[in-house]
């Protein structure tokens, strides 16, 4: 579908849900001149000039453009990145921003994924109008430790000759930067800035390997091959610190993807990052949501990949419905069976995989439904994201946003706290209250039009009829009006 150009576009006689309140604004009419809201008032108070073009919606309902806050737009959703020519990476990125904006997602914030800083080159694209899709922040590079998380060295622990010839040949440099000391890390954030980033992603104290404390655990995965600086590596609190400091100074926000445990989590709060990713595998103390309330920490909780990847695994069918072969097309949708299929094997022997696999079921009955309700309870500001596109334990294709926001209300959540994490509160985080986030006069024309009313039922978020981007018409369920 080409993007349709409006310079004043009419939106008659909708029902509004601006998201700073709960209340619905009944019969409104939004006009947008130039990708910004001008004006919102009650049906029939606009006086409308000839150049306008007017969309009649009555029944409809609004809602500000969704942000999605963790995405990989360079990957599907299954372990991808191990086929590098599988797929021109335009087309695979062209694919997902489209996914993710016929969702009504008009804003993401991308994690590492890809080669190197290409991700600012297609970030720019998009915002040329070049390529369909949502608006992007970037992190590029994630900055880790070394054979920690991201770490090239966790990949290819090879000689620095033998790594130098297979980052080039296979073209997969880029995914960390390692930093040794709070010097090096320093020094990173300077360079990330420079290199045209919008925020900086990195990881919490924790190892990579959360079980390798147990002995057999640890001698299986030895036996498979890992060096005992890949099973032992963590970031240190005082480089986590420094990354922290620095960013402040550069106006940059700090993003945690959090390492499985409890532990890394809360140090990760002490040492000044402006978001943690992910859901812990344990429970998290009350000192931690009293010190994130008090420090404005968000969380990105990223919990229904969890959910997901256990109903895939134990429920094979799901993945072969023809929706998801839609979302994760041949070879991808191939390669991923066999690569969910190995796990299965794997926790049916007991290896590796059958440690996590219990743990999820605890995640699933108690630690998460526990460390969100507690969040609510403390006022944690909370930010949806579903860490689309990421393989391992998630699996989850592009444009599924909407399914984290189900999890949120299961958990206790109301319907307009759950939209608002993916509205207000994630706009907040971004550093994008004033643009994005709310509808309001003077802000820019990111709305979504539904047939049925999210409050009501927060699923109704699937009931996308229009997808409006900077006053553009980007997505339509019909063809014309």
């Amino acid at each position: 579908m080409k993007k349709k150009k409006s310079n004043y576009l009419i939106l008659k006689n909708v029902n509004l849900i601006d998201c700073n309140t709960d209340h619905v604004q009944r019969n409104m009419t939004i006009s947008i001149r130039n990708g910004i809201i001008e004006k919102i008032v009650k049906e029939g108070e606009l006086e409308i000039s000839e150049d306008a073009k007017i969309i009649t919606l009555s029944g409809k309902t609004v809602i500000p453009g969704l942000i999605d806050s963790h995405v990989h737009l360079f990957q599907s959703g299954v372990d991808d990145f191990m086929k590098p020519y599988a797929e021109r990476l335009i087309n695979k990125f062209e694919r997902n921003c489209w996914l993710t904006i016929r969702s009504g997602v008009t804003t993401v914030r991308n994690m590492p994924g890809g080669r190197g800083y290409k991700i600012f080159k297609y970030r720019d694209k998009v915002k040329k109008g070049e390529i369909i899709g949502p608006r992007i922040l970037a992190s590029g590079p994630a900055i880790t430790v070394p054979y920690s998380y991201f770490s090239i060295l966790s990949y290819l622990p090879f000689s620095s000759f033998l790594r130098f010839f297979i980052e080039r040949l296979f073209r997969i440099r880029g995914l960390s930067i390692d930093a040794n000391n709070e010097r090096e890390a320093k020094e990173v954030v300077r360079r990330l800035k420079r290199e045209g980033v919008d925020f900086i992603k990195t990881i919490t104290p924790g190892s990579n390997y959360p079980y390798a404390e147990d002995e057999n655990i640890k001698s299986e995965l030895l036996d498979k091959g890992l060096k005992k600086e890949q099973i032992e590596a963590s970031m240190q609190p005082k480089i986590l610190r420094a990354i922290s400091e620095e960013a402040n100074k550069l106006d940059l926000k700090v993003v945690c993807h959090n390492i499985y445990g409890t532990k890394g989590f809360s140090e990760a709060v002490k040492a000044g990052a402006d978001s943690i990713e992910h859901s812990p595998m344990g429970l998290l103390s009350e000192e931690t949501f009293n010190l994130m309330k008090e420090k404005e920490v968000y969380w990105v909780p990223t919990a229904y990949a969890i959910y997901n990847w256990k109903n895939i695994i134990d429920n094979p069918e799901i993945y072969e419905t023809e929706e998801m072969k839609e979302l994760v097309p041949e070879p991808f949708h191939s390669f991923g069976r066999k690569c969910l299929q190995k796990v299965r094997d794997d926790i049916e022997n007991g290896g590796f995989w059958s440690e996590f696999y219990n743990e999820v079921e605890i995640f699933k009955q108690e630690y998460f439904p526990t460390n969100i309700s507690i969040a609510i309870e403390k006022g944690v500001k909370i930010v949806a994201g579903v860490d689309c596109g990421a393989g391992g334990a998630g699996y989850i294709p592009h444009g599924q946003l909407h399914k984290e926001l189900e999890l949120y209300v299961t958990n206790g959540m109301g319907e307009f706290d759950a939209l608002q994490t993916a509205t207000k509160n994630a706009a907040e985080l971004l550093g994008k209250i004033d643009e994005l986030g709310t509808i309001e006069e003077g802000k820019v024309g990111d709305i979504v039009v539904l047939d049925s009313n999210p409050l009501e039922n927060i699923s109704n978020l699937k009931s996308i009829n229009l997808v409006i981007k900077e006053g553009d018409i980007v997505f339509s369920k019909k063809e014309s009006f």
